[in-house]
């Protein structure tokens, strides 16, 4: 492009950062501008991310779990999470809401997936089979302790939880009068089994899934609009599919500004001085939710508007004004690392447990 003077405007640069800041927008949140792992070409980092989880979910197999994998593996997936650039503080909300999921998810492999070993650590029944229709003495003090909290302070949830935890202890150290009207089979009995192997595959899994946690985080956290379209022209995209991505993305940035702008309009308006129930925060989303289509729906208007004010069609040739990243070095390192891990991932079983401690495995 020339200007008036036949001089030679440069492109502008879009992957670059303007100076000065030290946070640049992701697809989800912010990430710093000079994270490790975003140094990586968006490529790379996607291939490393799909070859780790794939060899990831090889280590977590239950009829040879590989414990010693599945933490390496996980260590690798945790530096690039703590590599991604991420905010401290939004980081610790990412981890103290992984800790629920995975202690579920260990739970439940347990409680539903009983698997014999050498030693049985614990062996109880949870479920006999089937269903009793009736009344007993604890459920009407489960209601009249529901019904009571409700009364004196006027929230249910807690209420709910507080004495269904009182009736479930008291029903194992006081058993009460009960009447049973009817028993319905349902499902097939449950015994909690807990051994040894078990044990392993249930904490093999909690340490697989934790590092595909980790990873899929780091790759959403660390990536941008721009890199994608980018990489998106180095593959030979169609252009209208190149557009397209780009303008759902580039609506998902605006939501996001939306969402706090209308959040921090409802705090200036005093939502939140007084204290607020479960279900009072559900409908406070709700609020949100409304104002924030109608905001979504106007701006689609205003960017079709703006298309065709600017004579954009669908078939159309454009400019390729979107410059690419090149690859480095450490693009390449990473490739190899990425073809080493699909190759343990689709070639022979390497079982790292079994070759460094066979013991555990027997």
């Amino acid at each position: 492009m020339k200007g008036s003077k036949g001089l030679r405007t440069p492109l502008p640069i879009f992957m670059d950062v303007p100076p000065g800041r030290r946070y640049v927008r992701s697809f989800i949140f912010s990430r710093r501008v000079n994270a490790p792992f975003a140094r990586f070409h968006l490529l790379v980092r996607f291939l490393l991310v799909i070859c780790i989880s794939i060899v990831q979910l090889r280590a977590i197999d239950v009829a040879r779990p590989d414990p010693l994998a599945a933490a390496l593996l996980s260590l690798l997936s945790l530096a690039m999470f703590l590599g991604s650039g991420m905010h401290s503080r939004v980081a610790r909300i990412y981890v103290l809401l992984t800790i629920p999921t995975l202690i579920s998810l260990f739970s439940t492999w347990i409680v539903f997936n009983p698997v014999l070993g050498r030693v049985t650590l614990l062996e109880a029944p949870v479920y006999s089979g089937h269903l009793d229709l009736g009344i007993s003495t604890w459920f009407l003090l489960w209601l009249g302790l529901t019904l009571g909290y409700f009364l004196w302070t006027r929230k249910v949830i807690l209420g709910l939880v507080l004495a269904a935890l009182f009736t479930f202890i008291g029903s194992h150290f006081l058993p009460l009068s009960a009447w049973t009207f009817a028993q319905v089979p349902f499902f097939h009995p449950l015994t909690l089994l807990v051994s040894d192997h078990g044990l392993l595959i249930a904490l093999t899994k909690v340490i697989g899934y934790s590092g595909l946690i980790f990873s899929t985080i780091a790759l959403v956290v660390s990536s941008r609009d721009a890199e994608l379209i980018g990489a998106l022209r180095q593959l030979r995209v169609p252009q209208p599919v190149i557009f397209f991505i780009s303008t759902v993305f580039r609506a998902l940035d605006l939501a996001l500004v939306d969402y706090q702008t209308i959040h921090q309009a409802q705090l200036a308006r005093a939502i939140n001085a007084r204290p607020r129930s479960f279900l009072r925060q559900l409908s406070d989303l709700a609020s949100i939710s409304v104002p924030l289509i109608a905001v979504m729906i106007r701006r689609s208007g205003e960017i079709g508007d703006a298309l065709m004010a600017r004579g954009y069609r669908i078939n159309q040739v454009t400019n390729d004004f979107y410059e690419t990243q090149p690859w480095s070095v450490m693009d390449w390192s990473a490739i190899v690392l990425c073809l080493l891990l699909f190759y343990l991932s689709l070639g022979t079983h390497f079982n790292l447990t079994a070759l460094l401690w066979p013991a555990i495995l027997v």
